[in-house]
């Protein structure tokens, strides 16, 4: 092998580039499919039917919902995927009169925050009910200063219901625990503080279970046929595993040595 050629290909890699090269392929099918039209079914989510249900105990109730999607700014993935989830909640909300709050430790995130909730009004019908500044609050961009601010909003608006949906790390341990004690039902879909919300949730949507609530909600077709994609790319990595997990009972190490690095 040439010089030229070593620094660009790696010997023995054969099997990880081909691999690489399938999900390309795979997530490109997927996205042609989906520029076509073709739409995928999702499954239905426990936490997002939850939701729904939620909203409905708060009218009963009289306290407003709350959705909080994280401390994280408009670049992360899970955060793009809260606001979505809060434009739908907040829209179904405003049609049967219950308010939606929210709060974030980005200022960006903000600002978008009370558009999505301006807007979820407007498409409700219910534009005169909006109140520029009653729905969305700011208290810093730190981590913990976020959590002790979320802490205090709950504790002064009571809601019936908390959506936690986006970016969270230990900020949750705060802001859950005082969810508990207004008596909020919770429901969680995040990737990044799934074990510390688990103690705390009614419901929650595990891993990337947040981005297909997000794609359900959102009724994009090309989402929908990138969550498609990636499904096909675990189905593959799962045939794989079960295999050399066969293969290795059997005495042969023939996987492992296709994966090596």
């Amino acid at each position: 092998m040439s010089p030229l050629v070593e620094q660009v290909l790696q010997e023995g890699r054969i099997f990880q580039l081909t691999l690489l090269l399938l999900m390309a392929a795979l997530t490109y099918i997927a996205y042609s499919y989906g520029k076509r039209g073709k739409v995928w079914e999702i499954r239905p989510l426990e936490g997002l039917e939850a939701t729904w249900e939620g909203i409905g105990r708060a009218a009963e109730m009289g306290r407003p919902i709350m959705v909080l999607t994280g401390i994280s700014g408009l670049s992360n993935a899970q955060t793009i995927a809260g606001l979505t989830v809060l434009g739908e909640v907040a829209q179904r909300a405003a049609e049967i009169g219950v308010a939606t709050h929210t709060t974030s430790t980005s200022t960006q995130v903000i600002a978008f925050s009370e558009g999505v909730i301006k807007s979820a009004y407007d498409a409700a019908g219910k534009s005169e009910l909006y109140k520029p500044g009653e729905y969305v609050r700011w208290f810093g961009g730190g981590q913990f200063v976020y959590a002790v601010g979320a802490a205090g909003y709950i504790l002064e608006t009571k809601p019936a219901m908390i959506v936690f949906m986006g970016y969270f790390l230990f900020d949750v341990i705060v802001t859950m625990e005082t969810a508990s004690r207004v008596g909020a039902q919770i429901i969680t879909g995040t990737l990044s503080a799934l074990p510390e919300s688990s103690v705390f949730s009614d419901y929650l949507l595990i891993g990337e279970e947040l981005y297909a609530a997000s794609a359900m909600i959102s009724k994009d077709t090309q989402v929908i046929a990138t969550i498609a994609g990636q499904d096909w790319i675990k189905l593959i990595l799962l045939i794989i595993v079960v295999v050399g997990v066969i293969l290795k009972l059997a005495g042969s190490d023939a996987i492992i040595k296709l994966l090596e690095v």
